[in-house]
């Protein structure tokens, strides 16, 4: 007797695979979700780790040179156990004509530590030569045999791209310009380039580990800074938090609306579950079966259901993450630990979502078999409690939200867990509120005849099978509003702040001297750029400083504005021809060590002031990187000019967002397949409750059409209540989420904005769904004789 349940349990799995298809659907789906995440998440965040510390990988010991003392190497080198010693230079400078940084590192002239492949092309071996990475030669739109000029703080340098190097296409490659230059390029010639970080990578024969050759190395360096390969990763991974906490954000946010969603629906196919096999289990109950056995049973089937489902759905994930980084460029990397922990969570949700079913399975005597719904006053019990703990939750979670709005280092995480608990709380009381909605509707219907009528009321008269179907739209419409209103508000606050921060789109600014006479119309002539200004400037001294000074029409003359970063209250300014002293107001349409004053302000300074400075805007449509070659090639002759703007800044917070906007929408989408699925379920086990009545109203004379669009009718006002409860909540939360992302970056301003005609189109769909869905169930009510129903009921 003591494994007859688990015999039980086997049994009916194996009896009835058809009958437990949905569940099993249900984990998988959920559970590769999850899987998905954290595999796809993972891969990104490998990749940003390897372009981290990719530079070392190979290496057994990393000596980073305090004041680039190439001499080291020979030393190095003859110590015991060490096969090879390279220096390795990393550095960065200006692109001549743009304000873009790109990163240069030298080539290992070892092939053991050369950590990337090429993608076209060769490696550069002279000092003026370069390879740049695919998307960075994308985004600079240049290619192989055209010519770069870097800048840095000490020479210029002008460059021959020889090759292109893989950069992968993850979510954030390219956004940090990188290229591998030759070490010629830093020792030989007469230029000597400035190398912001010089380390000796040394490779060991293997006769010692990494701590024991370091603390070689370490008799024979010095002062300078000897670490083991790993200690070395770890201390840049330690500098590098910010992405992979963004990512463990993101797997946290995806990762509790899976299991919200999974749950909903592996809850509600259960209680179909239970719904179809009550005349089983009134029959066990009749002979002899106890409570305990009853629960237990129901529990080791869902046990057994869950791992199976969890398998599948390690499988569907990992293999979705596969294809992805295929796609991505990266290598799949798969977190053993978390996949295993998310698999065990499909298990135990297959468990836990069982037990309201199990609980209403051991309420169920023989000869209440054909009575599976809960009594009324219990009901009413169950709602009022439901209600309570609800108001609760929803209450903690506005609290948290609100927390979250305040000065709080963590405010990120409250405004996210309070989103989520509100959620949680607001499902909860489904059985509440759509109740009072449809309420509303029964009074309208009444007009178009007595199945509409029927169909309104059968709608309020079972307030759980209400809440079952309408949290399950909730969360599927609600979802979607979320990121559609979170994706056009970040979209505008990006907008909004860029705007603020970078006033101007285009800027080319000779610092010293005067831009020719034709450049401004040859700026005007490039495709894409509309609203050319000619703006004069000077070099004054500003509270005993050498600034550039630029007189700009709209400004007051009796104000100086200056770059916040400044910090300035008033501004003493001494010119060529006179001085003046103003106050200092912050404003971003001062570029950094420039003050801004108006026209006539400027010629008190220097009456004979140079045009040095052109504005310009582009169009909305314009292709930025086709539009900033351009200009760059406009100003390429034009000695010390610099292209600049907020045109390249707001291309890079565009790109990012449209990246994440693509990965979330592939993920989110499963969570939607999961919600609406469940919607179906939900509309089935209404039919299944109703087995009799249905029965009833056809032999009352219903026709079998008349059924199907009883069944229809309320669906479609299943459908419209919860879509209207999601769009209200999914605007919520994407406002709410807007404003805490923002705030994590620091935006000083956050906009809302969402596409009506997106929305209504979500509604629609919505609406639709859920007719589709009732199609199933109204053909299986409307297929059985009123006979066949009554006697199988």
């Amino acid at each position: 007797m003591r494994f007859l349940a688990l015999r039980n349990a086997v049994a009916e799995v194996r009896m009835n695979p058809r009958r437990l298809v949905a569940v099993v659907v249900a984990i998988m789906i959920s559970v590769g979700y999850l899987v998905a995440s954290a595999t796809v998440l993972a891969s990104e965040s490998a990749t940003m780790d390897r372009s981290i510390i990719a530079r070392t990988a190979n290496t057994d010991v990393v000596v980073t040179l305090a004041d680039n003392n190439s001499a080291l190497v020979q030393p190095i080198r003859g110590v015991e156990g060490v096969a090879s010693a390279d220096l390795s230079y990393l550095s960065h400078g200006r692109v001549t004509g743009s304000s873009e940084w790109l990163q240069q590192q030298s080539v290992p002239d070892n092939p053991a530590l050369r950590w990337t492949d090429l993608a076209a092309g060769a490696w550069p071996v002279g000092p003026d030569e370069i390879a740049l990475g695919t998307v960075t030669a994308k985004q600079l739109n240049m290619r192989i045999g055209d010519e770069i000029t870097i800048n840095d703080a000490n020479s210029s340098a002008t460059l021959r791209v020889t090759g292109l190097t893989h950069e992968g296409n993850s979510l954030l490659s390219g956004l940090a310009q990188s290229s591998f230059v030759a070490p010629a390029f830093y020792t030989g010639g007469t230029s000597i380039r400035t190398s912001l970080q010089t380390e000796i990578l040394v490779i060991g024969t293997g006769a010692a580990d990494p701590d024991q050759l370091a603390e070689r190395i370490r008799a024979v360096a010095g002062a300078d800074k000897v670490e083991t390969s790993s200690d070395f990763a770890r201390r840049k991974m330690a500098e590098q938090t910010s992405g992979v906490y963004v990512f463990q954000l993101l797997l946290l946010v995806f990762g509790a609306i899976a299991l919200l969603v999974g749950g909903i629906m592996i809850v509600n196919t259960f209680l179909i579950l239970v719904t179809q096999r009550r005349r089983q289990i009134g029959l066990l109950r009749a002979l002899g079966a106890s409570n305990g056995q009853i629960r237990r049973g129901l529990l080791l089937e869902a046990g057994l259901i869950g791992v199976v489902g969890s398998l599948l759905g390690v499988l569907l994930g990992v293999g979705v993450s596969a294809v992805v980084a295929f796609q991505l460029g990266e290598l799949l990397t798969v977190p053993v630990g978390q996949v295993t922990a998310m698999a065990l969570v499909g298990v135990l949700l297959a468990v836990l979502s069982v037990v309201v079913p199990a609980r209403r399975a051991i309420r169920i005597s023989p000869l209440e078999a054909l009575r599976p719904v809960a009594d009324r006053q219990t009901e009413r019990r169950t709602s009022r409690f439901r209600a309570v703990i609800s108001t609760v939750l929803m209450l903690i979670g506005l609290a948290a939200v609100w927390f979250g709005t305040g000065e709080t280092p963590f405010a990120l995480l409250f405004s996210v867990g309070g989103l989520l608990v509100f959620a949680v709380g607001l499902l909860a009381a489904t059985g509440t509120y759509l109740p009072f909605m449809l309420r509303a509707c029964t009074g309208l219907l009444a007009r178009f005849g007595p199945t509409a009528r029927l169909a309104g009321n059968n709608t309020i008269r079972n307030p759980g099978r209400v809440a079952a179907t309408g949290a399950a739209l909730i969360v599927a419409v609600g979802i979607i509003v979320t990121l559609q209103v979170g994706a056009a508000s970040m979209k505008a606050t990006a907008n909004g702040n860029l705007e603020t921060r970078f006033p101007v789109d285009v800027t080319v600014t000779l610092f010293d001297g005067a831009l020719p006479p034709d450049a401004a119309r040859d700026i005007a002539a490039v495709p894409g750029i509309t609203n050319v200004r000619e703006l004069r400037s000077t070099r004054v001294q500003a509270n005993g400083k050498d600034l550039r000074v630029l007189g700009v029409p709209g400004v007051g003359d009796t104000e100086v504005l200056a770059d916040p970063y400044l910090r300035l209250k008033s501004a003493v300014l001494v010119g060529k021809t006179g001085s003046v002293t103003l106050p200092a107001v912050d404003n971003y349409l001062a570029p950094a060590d420039t003050l801004v004053v108006s026209p006539n302000v400027l010629s008190t300074l220097d009456k004979d002031a140079d045009v040095g400075t052109i504005w310009a805007d582009a169009v909305a449509d314009a292709d930025i990187t086709a539009l900033r070659s351009q200009l760059r090639d406009v100003v390429a002759p034009i000695t010390g000019a610099e292209v600049g703007g907020g045109l390249s800044a707001k291309a890079s917070y565009t790109e990012l967002l449209d990246r994440l906007l693509m990965v979330a929408t592939m993920l989110l989408a499963v969570a939607v397949l999961i919600a609406l699925t469940g919607v179906g379920n939900t509309l089935g086990l209404s039919v299944l409750e109703r087995t009799r009545e249905s029965a009833l109203l056809r032999a009352l004379g219903m026709q079998r059409g008349g059924l199907r669009s009883m069944l229809a009718i309320e669906a479609v006002l299943l459908s419209v209540a919860g879509t209207v409860v999601g769009i209200l909540a999914g605007v919520f939360f994407g406002w709410v989420g807007t404003h805490a992302i923002s705030k994590e970056l620091n935006f000083s301003t956050v906009s809302f904005a969402m596409s009506l005609p997106q929305t209504l189109i979500v509604a629609a769909v919505a609406v639709v769904a859920g007719m589709i869905a009732s199609v199933l169930p109204g053909r299986r009510a409307a297929r059985a004789t009123p006979v066949t129903a009554l006697a199988a009921d």
